[in-house]
C-alpha cells in the first residue's frame, strides 16, 4: 500500500501510534498470564506444530504466504557478486537459470525457516548463506536434472529492521529491533538472557497475528529446546511477534 498526501511526520506519527498499541497488548498479555485462565482465550498452538511459514496449519484453507515487503520498504538490490551479504528470512530473491528460462524464479521470498521453494529440486535452504554460495549450492542440486545448469542469484530486496518485544522474566525486558532471522532464544538473549531462579522456561509464550490480524499464542518449551535438543520449539520471530518469559512459582 502506498500513502499519497501524507507528510513524513505524519508516517512518524503512525509509526509509533502502532508502536503504543502494541505495547498496551504486551502489557494486556502480561496482566492476563497472571490470572490462571486469561490467555486462554487466545488461539494457542505448540511450537513444534507450526507450518514452515510460521503460522498454523489451516484446515481445508490454502497455506498462508510468509509476509510480503512492503513497498518503499525495500534497500536497493544487491548484486550477486557481492560477497558481504548474508540471505536472511523475508529477503526477495530472483533465481535464473541462462539455459532454462522455463524455470525462473522472480519474485522468491525467503521463508522464517530460512528454505525456498524450487521447481525440480524442492526445499533448498538460503538463509545464512551469500548469493554466490547459494548460486553453488543449486548449480550442484541441479546437475542430475539438468544438462548444463547455469544459475544466478539476485537480491532483490531485503528486510527493513523490524521490532519484537520480550517481557517477563527476562533481565532487561523491552523492545527491540532487528535485522534479518532471530529465534526466541536470541531474542531472549538480547534482552539479557532469563532469570535463573525464577524464569519458567518450558512455558514460554509467543504471542502473534496471523494475516487476518487475529492473535495467537505459541507454546515454547525451551527446556526441551536447551537440555533436549529440540530445536523446533526455538522458532524464528516475525516483525512485531512479543515474547513472554512467565514467572516460575516452584
Amino acid at each position: 500500500m502506498v500513502l499519497i498526501g501524507v507528510s513524513r511526520e505524519g508516517l512518524l506519527l503512525m509509526k509509533e501510534l502502532k508502536r503504543m498499541r502494541i505495547l498496551f497488548v504486551v502489557a494486556t498479555f502480561i496482566l492476563l498470564c497472571g490470572c490462571n485462565s486469561g490467555w486462554k482465550g487466545m488461539k494457542t498452538v505448540d511450537a513444534s506444530n507450526l507450518e514452515p511459514n510460521g503460522y498454523p496449519a489451516l484446515s481445508g484453507k490454502t497455506k498462508v504466504d510468509p509476509p510480503s515487503l512492503v513497498p518503499g520498504q525495500e534497500h536497493e538490490k544487491i548484486n550477486v557478486d557481492d560477497p558481504r551479504y548474508i540471505i536472511q528470512p523475508g529477503d526477495q530473491l530472483s533465481v535464473k537459470f541462462f539455459f532454462n528460462p522455463e524455470l525462473n524464479e522472480e519474485d522468491l521470498v525467503v521463508r522464517p525457516d530460512g528454505h525456498i521453494s524450487l521447481q525440480l529440486v524442492h526445499e533448498v535452504k538460503a538463509a545464512d548463506l551469500t548469493p554466490i554460495q547459494l548460486k553453488s549450492i543449486l548449480e550442484e542440486k541441479y546437475v542430475g536434472q539438468l544438462k548444463n545448469p547455469e544459475i544466478a542469484v539476485i537480491v532483490r530486496s531485503v528486510r527493513e529492521p523490524y521490532r519484537i518485544y520480550v517481557d517477563g522474566e527476562v533481565k532487561t525486558p523491552g523492545e527491540y529491533e532487528m535485522v534479518g532471522s532471530l529465534s526466541v532464544l536470541q531474542a531472549i538473549a538480547r534482552a539479557g538472557g532469563m532469570k535463573e531462579d525464577t524464569a519458567k522456561k518450558g512455558d514460554v509464550k509467543v504471542i502473534r497475528e496471523d494475516q487476518d490480524g487475529q492473535r495467537f499464542v505459541i507454546n515454547v518449551d525451551l527446556d526441551r529446546a536447551l537440555n533436549g535438543g529440540d530445536l523446533s520449539q526455538d522458532i524464528r520471530l516475525l516483525p512485531s511477534d512479543m515474547v513472554y518469559v512467565p514467572r516460575s512459582f516452584w
